[in-house]
């Protein structure tokens, strides 16, 4: 089930020419509950304009794992969504949906066993009391667990605070051609726990505990260009973070497999790490060669996993 929560956030941005900085849909904000710590978007309507959707929707892995996302959720991603906002309390997520379609045409495409109408304080649901969709609009989804959706109506009247204004303002610096973003207390990430100390995973919790926000944005027009930026406590967690990055660039061209190796060398090459006081930027690019290898790679990987 993990790779239809990914999939669709590796799936979104419209860029705009007098804007430096990704745009909020004004009309998801106030949803947002007040104990959000992160967030992450996917511009679906301008990503599926770009080369990159173009190559990489044709492919066999990706059109089959799109099928199956399809026939397991009820609507079809590449045809269906407009935007999808992320937002998680570090122990659960929600997901706002920006739609194409109406209440009338999802319900008999998501309805599953067990699945019925609910209606809270006039808003319609569809599920159950564990999981539901609640259609705050026309043209406005937003799915996750169901207590947690009466509690978003409830708060419609401001009464229970709204989304931090710091956690919006890190948003703000997302660039604006960005088409995947998230932007996240590392609180908020599924951190290994224990485990042996050489292993790389295993000492991210460590590395990220003088980390304030991790903000990541994706340009793929053309390929992919990235962007993570570490907001620290301080300078000198800002530059342990530089340190440690560019010794992970080192272990990978060293400890990966040599086909990976070499098919993942341009983009290992083009990694730079930038220090500006508190907060550490790592830059990387890959054309669309190197994507595509990079997608068969994974997918061919998630192919071989147990559901």
């Amino acid at each position: 089930m993990l790779r239809y929560i990914v999939l669709p956030l590796l799936l979104l941005s419209a860029c705009s020419s007098t804007r430096t900085s990704v745009m909020l849909d004004p009309a998801l904000v106030p949803l947002i509950p007040a104990d959000t710590i992160s967030l992450g978007g996917i511009r679906v309507d301008a990503l599926q304009k770009t080369e990159t959707w173009t190559r990489l929707s044709n492919s066999p892995q990706w059109t089959r794992l799109m099928d199956e996302f399809t026939k397991d959720v009820g609507f079809d991603p590449r045809k269906d969504l407009m935007e999808v906002l992320w937002a998680s309390n570090g122990k659960e997520s929600l997901y706002f949906i920006r739609n194409k379609f109406s209440q009338m045409n999802i319900e008999p495409m998501v309805r599953r066993e067990g699945f019925k109408r609910l209606s809270y304080k006039g808003y319609p649901l569809l599920g159950d009391e564990e999981f539901a969709a609640l259609f705050m609009n026309a043209s406005t989804i937003v799915a996750g667990r169901t207590e947690r959706l009466r509690e978003i109506i409830d708060a419609r009247d401001g009464s229970k605070g709204s989304i931090s204004k710091e956690l919006l303002a890190k948003a703000e610096t997302v660039p604006a051609a960005t088409h995947v973003w998230v932007v996240a207390a590392p609180s908020a990430l599924p951190l290994p726990k224990g485990g042996d100390s050489t292993n790389m995973l295993a000492n991210l919790p460590r590395l990220l505990a003088g980390v304030q926000y991790l903000t990541v944005a994706l340009d793929l027009t053309k390929g992919v260009s990235a962007q993570l930026v570490a907001h620290c406590n301080d300078d000198q967690a800002a530059k342990q973070m530089q340190n440690s990055i560019k010794g992970l660039t080192a272990f990978a061209r060293l400890g990966l497999p040599e086909k990976q190796k070499t098919e993942l060398l341009p983009l290992l090459d083009s990694i730079e790490v930038q220090l500006n006081g508190k907060t550490t930027t790592t830059k990387f690019a890959a054309d669309l060669a190197t994507l595509e290898r990079f997608q068969t790679i994974f997918l061919v990987g998630e192919s071989r996993r147990p559901n």
